[in-house]
Formats: structure tokens, C-alpha cells, sequence
């Protein structure tokens, strides 16, 4: 008895990295059109910060252990970002007449050793 040969697969010769024309369209079809003259969030700019681990533990406690007070810190993101804007706010009326600072972009902060 003969063996049967075997079934070709759709998938012959195609490649997982380039794919086919027909797989362009379909995604194309599945993902919706953008509107961006009505998307008006605000996002925020994400920054990280190096800390001690302990103090890391910490943070995450305060937070825990205080959701459902009339702190009401939501998450992590929150409480960092409502804790620095409290200091930012006590030096701008210290030392600039309680008007904000002007701002300074990414990457003009002095760094390492030349910053202490």
C-alpha cells in the first residue's frame, strides 16, 4: 500500500516576520480609526527615581494603610505625585513668592557627583 502524501499547509513558505497581504488587511479591518482631533487628554510624563528598598516598603504601607481614610491615596502613582507637588508648592512660597518656578526640560539637571 502507497502512503498517502502529505496535505500542503496554507502556512507553507510564509513567514512569521513578513506577513501576508491578506493579513495586513484583516488587522488593518480589526483596529479602528483614530480621532485625534477629539482626544484631548492629558497624559502624564512618566519619572522614576531611585530609592532605598526598605523606604520603598514604606511608601507602599502609608498607601495600603491609608485608602480608605480622607487621605484617599489610590495607588502609588497618586501619592508620589500629590507628596512632591505639596513640596514643590512649600519652596515655590518659599523661595520664589509662592509663583511657580519656570520649567526646566528633560535632561538639563546637573547629574551624579556635579549635582551634590
Amino acid at each position: 500500500m502507497a502512503r498517502p502524501t502529505p496535505r500542503r499547509s496554507a502556512l507553507a513558505g510564509a513567514s512569521p516576520i513578513t506577513p501576508t497581504s491578506d493579513t495586513k488587511k484583516s488587522e488593518q479591518a480589526l483596529r479602528p480609526e483614530k480621532d485625534t482631533s477629539t482626544d484631548k487628554r492629558k497624559w502624564r510624563h512618566k519619572v522614576s527615581f531611585y530609592q532605598d528598598p526598605e523606604d520603598t516598603e514604606r511608601v507602599r504601607a502609608a498607601i495600603l494603610h491609608t485608602m480608605l481614610t480622607e487621605e484617599a491615596n489610590r495607588n502609588l502613582s497618586q501619592f508620589i505625585n500629590d507628596t512632591v507637588m505639596a513640596e514643590v508648592e512649600r519652596l515655590e512660597a518659599k523661595y520664589n513668592g509662592g509663583k511657580p518656578f519656570k520649567g526646566v526640560p528633560s535632561g538639563e539637571m546637573p547629574r551624579g557627583a556635579a549635582a551634590k
